[in-house]
């Protein structure tokens, strides 16, 4: 087509929009066009792009300059009245749909201006170069942690937004951004903790390994540092019934780190079964008390096995242990009884040994790991927070 006939559409067109008529024929065919428009005001264009489309248009009086637009082949006016958009953006302006009316303003303002807002699906929104609203509402990742990874994909003019009430993201910019924007969001808000799994210990006794492998894989919570946010926490509870750690991880990366850290930690003692001693340190309960609570159940227990099977029992089938207890804290540091005093008395026939410590508030506990797993049980439900009555 010569450069002079599309000149002549094109003033024609002016004229007749400049007139206040548009072209209602041409509006209701939609027929195609070929656009050829160079150092052209940007004012005259978008007459032109009214008669086009049959719609008003408006243009911000901030809004100056001349732009260059030509099509090798004839369009459709929703065509040209998006590659009209698209020019207007390399120069930082906008074209926003207020609903039968299109306004050309600066950027800055669009995100005021706009009037389309889409909550559902954004792949039915169009890849237009128009600036909309989207609502995105997230399933299970959090919108906080969405923001500094969708900030720096978002036009400077234009904003993201969290409601936290429902975990949704607010984001005005343009249609074919935010159509990106989407599926990168549909990347991301996927379920990120695995199903809670349960991992039994062979050797090692539950409480005891949940507390070393929780320092291990969250130092900063372990340390008084800053909490980690509740989607992201990996979580190690002790089972003492069974022996055995319940696991809720962030993702399957971290469940098996974990998975990793507990067997080689799960690993029976180099040292004489029969003489492990253990210290367990408490939190609540008073250490002589629990320790004289803990061998009169223990000979109870041993009582009952006598009588039940006639040879004599504790926790196991070790020996009878009816003598004295020594002194265990003050053997090992060199003192004498009399420096660090330790709680004792006659064990009952447990093939084990409980000893308090009161200057530590600690039992001593001188059994097998199968005992000691059972004995540990009992404590962690006995040294519990007491009630408390606060009087002022």
């Amino acid at each position: 087509m010569a450069h002079g006939g599309l000149t002549s559409l094109a003033l024609g067109l002016l004229l007749i929009a400049g007139n206040g008529a548009l072209p209602s024929a041409h509006a209701q065919t939609r027929e195609p066009v070929t656009l050829n428009f160079v150092g052209a005001e940007i004012e005259s264009v978008a007459r032109t792009m009214a008669a086009i489309t049959g719609r008003n248009v408006v243009v911000d009086p901030r809004v100056k300059g001349t732009i260059n637009l030509a099509t090798e082949r004839p369009v459709t006016p929703t065509a040209a009245l998006n590659q009209f958009a698209a020019v207007l953006r390399l120069q930082g302006f906008s074209l926003v749909d207020t609903g039968g009316l299109y306004k050309i303003v600066p950027e800055a303002d669009a995100k005021l201006q706009g009037n389309v807002v889409s909550a559902g699906r954004v792949s039915a929104l169009p890849a237009s170069n128009t600036v909309v609203t989207q609502i995105f509402r997230l399933n299970h990742e959090s919108a906080n942690n969405l923001v500094p990874v969708l900030r720096p994909l978002i036009g400077p003019n234009n904003t993201i937004n969290v409601n936290p009430g429902n975990n949704s993201l607010v984001i005005t910019d343009y249609a074919d951004n935010l159509q990106r924007i989407g599926r990168i969001i549909a990347a991301l808000d996927v379920a990120g903790a695995t199903d809670v799994e349960v991992i039994p210990l062979q050797h090692a006794v539950a409480v005891d390994m949940a507390a070393l492998v929780g320092r291990l894989i969250d130092p900063a919570v372990a340390g008084g540092g800053a909490q980690t946010d509740a989607s992201y926490r990996t979580t190690l509870v002790a089972e003492p019934r069974s022996n055995s750690l319940v696991l809720r991880a962030a993702n399957p990366a971290r469940a098996a780190l974990v998975r990793a850290l507990v067997t080689k930690l799960d690993q029976p003692s180099s040292e004489n079964v029969s003489g492990n001693i253990h210290v367990v340190y408490l939190k609540n309960a008073d250490a002589t008390a629990l320790a004289a609570t803990l061998r009169a159940a223990m000979a109870g227990e041993a009582s009952a096995s006598t009588s039940g099977a006639g040879s004599a029992g504790g926790l196991g089938s070790s020996p009878i242990r009816s003598t004295a207890a020594p002194n265990v804290v003050g053997a090992i540091s060199g003192s004498s009884p009399s420096s660090t005093p330790v709680a004792a008395s006659a064990q009952p026939s447990t093939g084990g040994q409980i000893q308090a410590d009161p200057a530590t508030n600690s039992l001593i506990i001188t059994a097998p790991e199968p005992q000691y797993r059972q004995l540990r049980a009992v404590i962690d439900q006995l040294d519990s927070r007491r009630a408390q009555v606060y009087v002022e």
